[in-house]
């Protein structure tokens, strides 16, 4: 297997080499179907990686389109039928010659009869398997579950296609670390609502009337399996067609389009089994019933549709995704990943094999359809897929899964040093607690998956400390002398220094927070002891120094700044921006280094709302969060510009979430104006449903800060579909419209621009839609495994590093003592 890009950066002294080309050999047991290998094929090649098919002998679509777009495909020598086992061991060692032959550096399989096949045939031939779960049928099986205990330890990492997948392999005793949960998806540019036209037209073209209620199942029909559900369609047509039966008789105008022929001779029998059984072809009988083969393009029918159903007995996401992308809700069954795929906002879930329970749901469908706020449903739908299935964030993870992959058996738990910026203090039993609550436990999640351990280098000391939020398992924390404001430091300065030399020295990875003057301070000791490091830079210095929090002796050395960190960040050995591109901009990494962009605002599908706001008239209520440990936050512009609103008879109400140094100027500042109880200031609120409740009872969130990264407090306001308004820095304009957006320190175009949005319906409705689809793109689990995958490629502090040896861990309660 060839070396990878991090074991090179780990054997020498040199830095990192770029990612080199992997050969990826895909192994799948079907010539038909599959077409979600298509995306993720692309996206490796896009990577400049060799990629190879193997199929089974003979032609099909799968190979038709393949071939088309220049993918290598051959014939795979094993049938992956195992029908009998002197037949599957000629085969499978057929196999393994051709894989020897083949010697790819990673090998992926999807589809369990090509896994068991990949499994086998490479027993010993040290390349890394990549199973990637397109189904969770096959482990309904008892006696397959037997087995699968044992031979998913063969597989490198197993890719959950759903939540659900991930957690019964998990059941099976497979490590979390080696298990990612990364859906298929769907192309949400390709299933839009109206992408076809109007929904008139499509109905014409079916020749359906304009006030038919239109039901649509796609799913190709399988005909009974054996050892899972004996008897029974596994896709639940029949369950469908008995509740349809019902239901159909007591609203005439109602029509199923059930679209997919047979997967192949077994299910085509079983699909005419059905037709007869229910008289869906006699001509006397009025089912409302009409079965379309297999075509090319469904989005027609979904764009007729009023719901979707998919009645499955067992299955992963499927076809509810394409229906909520196109804007249709959907009913679904309670199985395999199924759920997941509607809200209470966007469908209905049922028990599975439950023909009355579907029925029930056909009919609330039905009234809401009447009542004309089905369509509300969809839309909420729509946004739900956006969040969380969009094939075009989903599919860079599987890449950058079989990437990290290639190299699984030389990377392994490390321990992580994070340099940071913030406070810590211990109560009377040694028990860390951080000053910001945005410091608390959640915060360093992502750093601990893959087994990893993290040291957190932050200034620390005993004294009264809230109950303790504590430090994720795994963690620990190396207290640095602690000091506020420059005149502590420059007291405390030495000490601080020497701590985080031996921060330094003591290391096995480090990792620099910038800016901070914990990681520029750690940036010098990496030079002075030549460490490698990673630096993650998660604002810009030249702006908060520019802003005047500092006075003039900081606007002095905003260029001194700006440059040292463009010198640490062009030295580090991997970068991570939380911006897309405007940190990246002024800070540019060195070519040919592992460099990401994931932000470190990860949020859960619960902080969103599922769908925008309506506007409400006023009395309205702004919102504003953030620390008043300096100015930079700029919260006296805001009570400026509240001043001017009140003065032009906005009806209007502030809420100021935030303490620190500057607090008691800004509360000052509120009674100067006579603000009055027009302005109210919370202080520090660490319960997180209290800013979630504060936000839902807001009418616009306002960010006026002079300098900023990324802020997390703006992403979350975003994330409750909340109009906003913020300054023209950092990494603002990345997250706001360019009509949301005012100079920096300008009162004025603020209360205008506040004004404005509060006084347009249209325009705050707008963006309130806008605001949740960007912060869809934050969400946890779309960001979780860029991260992982950046930290795996982060070099050793040194190449003789033993892991594991430091004297830190001898500790790792992360106590005081």
């Amino acid at each position: 297997m060839k070396a990878t890009a991090h074991r090179q950066a780990a054997d020498t002294d040199t830095d990192p080499a770029p990612r080199s080309a992997l050969r990826v050999l895909i192994m799948l047991k079907t010539n038909e179907g599959a077409r979600w290998i298509l995306p993720h094929i692309e996206e490796l090649r896009g990577r400049g990686h060799d990629t190879l098919v193997m199929l089974p002998a003979g032609a099909g679509g799968l190979r038709s389109e393949l071939t088309a777009v220049g993918v290598p495909t051959m014939d795979s020598p094993f049938d992956f039928r195992y029908r009998s086992v002197p037949a599957a061991v000629v085969g499978l060692v057929r196999v393994r010659r051709r894989l020897r032959q083949l010697a790819p550096d990673v090998l992926h399989y999807h589809l369990y009869s090509s896994a068991l096949a990949g499994r086998l045939a490479s027993i010993g031939l040290g390349m890394p398997r990549v199973h990637m779960v397109a189904g969770p049928l096959y482990l309904e099986s008892p006696v397959i579950r037997t087995v699968e205990r044992v031979l998913a330890r063969l597989d490198t990492v197993i890719i959950g296609g759903s939540d659900f997948t991930s957690r019964r392999y998990l059941e099976l005793g497979r490590p979390a670390a080696a298990l990612p949960t990364i859906p298929y998806g769907v192309d949400t540019r390709f299933f839009r609502p109206g992408v076809r036209g109007t929904r008139a037209m499509d109905r014409g073209e079916l020749g359906l009337a304009a006030d038919d209620f239109v039901v649509v199942m796609v799913a190709l029909v399988y005909g009974p399996k054996r050892a899972v559900h004996a008897g029974h369609g596994i896709k639940g047509h029949e369950v469908l067609l008995t509740a349809w039966a019902a239901f159909h008789a007591e609203n005439p105008r109602s029509r199923l389009l059930l679209v997919g022929s047979g997967f192949d001779d077994a299910g085509e029998r079983y699909r005419r089994h059905l037709v007869d059984r229910f008289g869906l072809a006699r001509p006397d009988n009025d089912t409302g019933v009409r079965w379309i083969d297999t075509v090319p393009d469904v989005r027609p029918y979904y764009a007729a549709a009023d719901v979707s159903v998919s009645p499955s007995l067992s299955d992963n996401h499927g076809a509810a995704l394409e229906a909520a992308a196109m804007g249709v809700p959907s009913i679904v069954t309670d199985v395999g990943g199924l759920p997941e795929t509607v809200d209470t906002a966007s469908g209905w879930i049922v028990p599975a094999q439950d023909p009355e329970a579907l029925g029930t749901a056909l009919r609330v469908a039905w009234s809401e359809h009447m009542a004309g706020v089905l369509a509300l449903r969809g839309r909420h739908a729509r946004q739900l897929v956006r969040r969380r299935f969009a094939r075009s964030s989903l599919v860079p993870r599987v890449a950058d899964t079989i990437e990290e992959a290639a190299g699984r058996a030389e990377n392994g738990p490390r321990v992580l040093s994070l340099f940071i910026e913030g406070r810590f203090l211990a109560d009377i039993g040694g028990r860390w607690s951080p000053v910001d609550p945005a410091n608390g436990a959640s915060a360093w999640r992502g750093y601990l998956r893959d087994g990893n351990r993290l040291r957190l280098v932050a200034r620390a000391r005993t004294g009264p400390a809230r109950p303790p939020d504590g430090l994720l398992g795994g963690g620990a924390l190396v207290p640095l002398p602690y000091w506020v404001g420059p005149a502590e430091l420059a007291r405390r300065f030495v000490p601080f220094a020497v701590a985080v030399a031996r921060a330094v020295a003591d290391a096995e990875v480090i990792v620099l927070r910038l800016p901070g003057t914990a990681g520029s301070v750690g940036a010098l000791a990496c030079r002075v002891l030549r460490r490698r490091y990673a630096v993650e830079v998660v604002g810009d210095p030249v702006d908060v120094l520019r802003s005047g929090v500092l006075g003039a002796a900081g606007r002095l050395l905003a260029r001194p700044a700006g440059a040292h960190l463009r010198r640490v960040v062009r030295g580090a050995s991997a970068s991570r921006f939380v911006t897309r591109q405007a940190l990246q901009r002024r800070y540019p990494p060195r070519p040919g280094t592992p460099t990401a962009v994931t932000s470190n605002v990860q949020l859960r599908p619960e902080d969103y709302l599922p769908c925008g706001r309506r506007w409400r008239p006023g009395p309205f209520r702004v919102v504003a969060i953030g620390s008043h440990e300096t100015g930079y936050k700029g919260h006296d512009v805001l009570l400026k510009a509240v001043r001017r609103l009140l003065d032009a008879g906005v009806d209007i109400t502030v809420t100021i979430v935030g303490d620190g140094r500057a607090h008691g100027r800004l509360v000052a500042q509120s009674r100067s104006a006579k603000l009055g109880d027009r302005v109210e200031f919370l202080g520090t609120v660490a319960c997180r449903q209290v800013i979630i409740d504060l936000l839902d009872s807001a009418s616009l969130y306002v960010a006026p800060s002079r300098a900023e990264g990324l802020p997390r407090a703006l992403i979350e306001a975003m994330a409750r579909a909340l109009p906003a308004v913020g300054s023209d820095i950092g990494g603002i304009p990345e997250l706001l419209d360019a009509g949301c957006l005012v100079p920096v320190g300008d009162d004025k175009a603020l209360a205008d621009t506040i004004a404005r949005l509060l006084s347009d319906t249209a325009e705050w409705e707008t963006q309130s839609e806008r605001n949740l689809a960007v912060a869809a793109t934050y969400e946890r689990s779309q960001l979780d495994m860029a991260q992982e995958v950046w930290l795996r490629r982060i070099p050793s502090a040194r190449p003789d590093y033993r892991r594991f040896s430091s004297p830190a861990w001898r500790d790792e309660s992360g106590g005081a003592g």
